[in-house]
């Protein structure tokens, strides 16, 4: 055998011999080299491994993760360090998530082979992203997501022409990057992939779009939560022959579909979330899109109807439509037949919008569809089960009618194609009886049939059922029954919601540690809670509501696993005893609910300070003693309405600073109203609450007497500010220092023994909306102060020693007369004395009362001779007026009268 021997370059022959050791490796043979010599590592390159180490020197390293950056070889073994196998030249330096602080040193231009670059997730302390980055023109590749950098991006950015992939991505991390302007992206001309998110574009929205039109080779572009306040909705030529992905999500656009989407016929990818899109949807826009694959257009402000854009993308001879996501927006008007046509669509999301109608048939003819997605519209008519019977790759449906006319009349028998993994049910009419064709459901993870009218008891398959359930929804029906002894269902964070419903027997035993939420409020529950409810180990219990039940005895006192719940609400039964100071205790209470109950005692007493709780209702039990001295910096409502509770208000009470809802009406405290109720900074601001999420996914609700009504306040609780004191023994003056709380809506007073004169100075409670300071001993006038409280639209000043002349501004002319009954010192509109009812001393001199006298005379005299002119002039003139003006009524007067 003859060897051949050939002279090649360096790369050929290491190429060559890594083919040989292939085909040697595979079986192959060759004859080009018998004994090829074994691979060797090529080490990197000393320049490039010094300027390394300077760039590791600039940087402050708090966890190490530089650390290996040690020895000669950084090629081998130093973090995010990639060489070429070939030159030993660095070509990629990933630093993402690396945590490190400090400078970026200009060595990094004497990696001249350099091509990745990531250094995501650092903190650069605000400065200045460096210009010399402009001139590493080997770079590809260039990730600068949350690194903190500030000032201005400069525009050498522009040299970077051999870039492919930019990412600007500030949407993880909390602070704002502030572009001014985009120009230098024009000049990126192998750019084929932009992503910039959460980053403050406000200032370059005039222009943003010609920038980006200029790159010929853009294939995703992402412009995520950057605060564009504009988009074009024509271009004088559209360069976006490559454009495969396009985001523009969370912006405030608050414009029109652009029409120039039409000439980016590679589309496949749209996705333009929540950025306020108006009007109707043309048809203009997705002519010719015929690679259209998803159209994501999520919360926004869309009407009309969806006619032009199905038909437009049905015109396609073969539609690659997969995902139309349209939820939350204000569509209207009918879903068109020809979404049948459609084939290649599996993701069809249409909830939260007005659509009417009936739906159509057709929609069984998409036989790929594996999300359907029709709640809350406002469907009518029936859907029977003709409409999902060909949907065989159906495992999301989700179907509801917010006017609660749509009927689903599946026959009873019925057998379905698919197997679900998510069903929601809502607001339909499908029967008493509880479907059987949910049986068959065997990979169901959610289960929600709510507000359905479904009857009876519930079926033994439905518990069995439930142990493979995340979720389990069966809410606002009428099922009765008795509930299993235990409640199981799978996952961590599994929830249940059994509520408005006519369930009996007793709390059944919980598998706490697989459910997070569980709600039996509003059925027939009776007798004791289990004691040993919460004794079970772990408990990732979150959510506990058994309001509106029969339950008796006492609250069970064994809640040591409960650290991780949020919310208890127990309000509305007959539980009697105390409530146990390690319920007070627990670490990550948010909301504690006992109101309505026969519980008594001193409630958290022990508690010197709450963690987290924002919200205490215990109103109407038989709590006593002195109001508690809680402290609490999240503490915001607390309402122990119709107690027994005594003694002083505590001015504890006055440093919580976030309390913007006291309400202790009915109860036996006594003292006066603390002066510092005027320094309450919960009240002299408008709050954005900090659960307010917590309290829509919850339910959260909270009862109060506002305007002399009883009212339910759920997630507009945050926007009351009210103090409600009324019907107690309190007595005084009312503070002066109150009129600080300017953002003030309900104020409470009435029923006490309050003196003194109401503080002239009240109009300085801008916001306040009611006001009753009704059965005290009040003297004095009326401030007229009170007339600029423009948003007063509740006032009670009755049964008080009130004096002098009403106010007549504003709203004072349109109050009730009843709500100054007993002041007899009071005169003036609206009451029927017009004058002060009180004479002067017999004893006095003073001619003052005399020409009081006579104004009062002449003022009622003039107000009688005002009306007589007046009641003359209009009867004149309604009658001789309309004879003057109009002859054929003359006419047929005078004939009347023989003329």
């Amino acid at each position: 055998m003859t060897t051949l021997h050939i002279k090649l370059p360096r790369c050929v022959h290491i190429t060559l011999l890594s083919l040989l050791s292939f085909f040697s490796i595979c079986g192959g043979s060759t004859e080009l080299v018998s004994n090829p010599p074994p691979m060797t590592r090529v080490r990197c390159v000393e320049l490039e491994r010094q300027a390394l180490m300077r760039i590791k020197a600039a940087f402050t390293d708090p966890h190490g993760n530089l650390s290996s950056w040690t020895g000669q070889d950084c090629c081998s073994s130093w973090a995010g360090v990639a060489c070429s196998n070939i030159t030993g030249q660095v070509e990629k330096l990933d630093l993402s998530f690396a945590s490190l602080t400090g400078d970026l040193s200009s060595s990094l231009t004497d990696l001249k082979y350099l091509t990745y670059l990531d250094l995501s997730y650092n903190d650069f302390q605000n400065k200045t992203i460096p210009e010399f980055i402009g001139s590493m023109e080997s770079l590809t590749y260039l990730d600068m997501s949350c690194s903190l950098f500030g000032g201005v991006i400069p525009r050498q950015l522009g040299n970077l022409r051999n870039l492919v992939e930019l990412r600007l991505d500030y949407a993880g991390c909390l602070s704002i990057y502030l572009i001014s302007e985009l120009s230098w992206v024009s000049s990126l001309s192998s750019l084929e992939r932009l992503e910039i998110a959460r980053v403050n574009l406000s200032l370059a929205s005039q222009h943003w779009l010609q920038s980006v039109n200029m790159l010929p080779n853009l294939k995703s572009l992402v412009i995520h939560r950057c605060k564009l306040a504009y988009l074009p909705q024509t271009l004088p030529f559209v360069n976006f022959s490559s454009l495969t992905y396009l985001d523009l999500s969370f912006n405030k656009f608050n414009s029109l579909i652009p029409t120039w989407l039409s000439n980016t016929s590679s589309l496949e990818d749209i996705v333009i979330e929540h950025s306020g899109l108006i009007s109707r949807i043309p048809s203009l826009a997705f002519e010719n899109m015929c690679n259209l694959q998803e159209i994501w257009f999520t919360d926004n402000l869309l009407d009309g109807g969806l006619a032009e854009l199905v038909d437009a993308l049905a015109d396609c001879s073969n539609s690659s439509i997969q995902v139309l996501d349209l939820r939350n927006n204000k569509l209207r008007d009918y879903l068109p037949n020809s979404l049948g046509r459609l084939r290649n669509l599996n993701h069809l999301y249409v909830s939260s919008n007005s659509l009417l109608g009936s739906i159509p048939a057709s929609i069984g003819n998409l036989t790929k569809l594996r999300v359907l997605g029709i709640c809350d519209n406002q469907w009518q008519g029936v859907m029977r089960d003709a409409h999902l019977s060909n949907l065989v790759n159906l495992t999301f449906l989700s179907i509801g009618s917010s006017n609660k006319s749509l009927v689903l009349d599946f026959s009873a028998d019925w057998y379905p194609p698919f197997n679900l993994s998510y069903l929601y049910i809502f607001d339909c009419q499908i029967g008493a009886s509880f479907p059987a064709w949910i049986e068959s459901q065997t990979n169901l993870n959610v289960l929600t049939l709510s507000k359905t009218g479904v009857s009876g008891v519930l079926p033994n398959w439905i518990w069995k059922l439930s142990t493979q359930l995340e979720n389990l929804d069966l809410s606002h029906n009428k099922l009765h029954g008795n509930l299993p002894e235990m409640l199981m269902i799978t996952g961590r964070f599994g929830q249940v919601d059994l509520g408005n419903n006519l369930f009996e027997g007793t709390v059944p035993r919980l598998g706490l540690s697989n459910i997070s939420t569980l709600s039996l409020k509003n059925n027939r529950l009776s007798g004791v809670m289990p004691s040993d409810m919460f004794d079970q180990q772990p408990s990732h219990l979150r959510y506990l509501d058994l309001s509106g039940n029969m339950l008796s005895g006492n609250i069970p006192t064994k809640l040591n696993t409960m650290e991780a719940l949020m919310y208890l609400d127990f309000s509305s039964n007959n539980l009697s005893g105390e409530v146990p100071e390690t319920l007070c205790l627990l670490p990550s209470l948010v909301w504690l609910k006992l109101s309505n109950n026969s519980l008594s005692g001193e409630p958290c007493n022990s508690v010197t300070a709450f963690d987290w709780l924002t919200s205490i209702d215990l109103g109407e039990n038989n709590f006593s003693g002195n109001i508690p001295k809680w402290r609490g910096d999240s503490l915001e409502e607390i309402r122990l309405h119709g107690n027994f509770f005594k003694g002083s208000l505590p001015a504890e009470l006055c440093s919580l600073p976030n309390l913007h809802v006291l309400d202790m009406a009915r109860n036996k405290l006594s003292g006066q109203i603390p002066s510092c109720f005027g320094k309450m900074t919960g009240f002299r601001k408008s709050l954005s609450n900090f659960y307010g999420q917590l309290r829509s996914l919850y339910q959260i609700e909270m009862e109060l007497n506002v305007k002399g009504s009883d009212l339910i306040f759920d997630t507009n609780l945050p926007l009351l500010n009210l103090i409600d004191l009324s019907g107690n023994e309190l007595s005084g003056q009312i503070p002066e220092q109150i009129t600080n709380l300017s953002y003030l809506n309900c104020l409470n007073l009435s029923g006490n023994k309050i003196n003194g004169h109401i503080p002239d100075n009240m109009g300085l409670l801008l916001h306040l909306e009611s006001l009753d300071l009704s059965n005290n001993a009040l003297d004095g006038h009326i401030p007229t102060s009170l007339a600029s409280i423009t948003f007063l639209s509740k006032l009670n000043l009755s049964h008080n020693n009130l004096s002098g002349q009403i106010p007549s501004q504003y709203q004072f002319l349109t109050f009730d007369p009843s709500i100054y009954e007993g002041n007899p010192g009071l005169w003036g509109l609206p009451l029927p004395k017009m004058c002060n009812p009180h004479k002067s001393d017999k004893n006095s001199s003073d001619d003052s009362d005399f020409w009081e006298k006579m104004t009062c005379i002449v003022s009622e005299k003039m107000m009688l001779w005002t009306s007589i002119v007046l009641g003359f002039i209009f009867g004149f003139w309604a009658v001789c007026g309309t004879l003057a003006v109009k002859k054929s009524w003359r006419d047929a007067y005078f004939r009347f009268l023989g003329i």
